[in-house]
């Protein structure tokens, strides 16, 4: 059986993703991550492990997965910007 239909539905009921992000030092990992947590509890879901920060999410459209990544990687990249600030 194909996974999409010719009427564009499919076989798959959740979509997932895992973003490994890797920093200098397990503080800084750890600052971004207190930075972010706030935000994203309900969608994504980190925690850290030494220097990296493990992030999972899913979905059950592509569309709504990739919208929680797009916000994610933005909040991390201000956040990025204002602890390297400091």
């Amino acid at each position: 059986m194909d996974i999409f239909q010719k009427d564009g539905k499919g076989d798959i009921h959740r979509i997932r993703a895992r973003l490994i992000l890797e920093f200098e030092t397990e503080e800084r990992a750890d600052r971004l991550l207190k930075s972010l947590e706030a935000d994203n509890y309900e969608y994504i879901k980190c925690h850290r492990e030494g220097r990296s920060i493990i992030c999972e999410a899913s979905s059950e459209k592509a569309s709504s997965l990739l919208h929680t990544l797009d916000d994610f990687l933005a909040c991390l990249i201000v956040s990025d910007e204002v602890d390297r600030s400091i």
